[in-house]
C-alpha cells in the first residue's frame, strides 16, 4: 500500500513550508499526499459515492 499522510501531517508540512520554504521537506511528501487523495477517491470519500 502506498504511503498515506494524515490531515494533521499535511497541515504541519504546509505550515513548515510556508514559514521556512528553503528548509522545508514538503516537496518530498507530495507523493504521499497524492497517494492519499487517490485512495480516498477510489473508495468514494471525496466523490460522495460512499464506497
Amino acid at each position: 500500500m502506498p504511503d498515506q499522510i494524515s490531515v494533521c501531517e499535511f497541515l504541519l508540512e504546509t505550515t513548515e513550508d510556508y514559514n521556512s520554504p528553503t528548509t522545508s521537506s514538503f516537496t518530498t511528501r507530495l507523493q504521499s499526499c497524492r497517494n492519499t487523495v487517490g485512495i480516498l477517491e477510489e473508495v468514494g470519500c471525496l466523490s460522495g459515492g460512499g464506497g
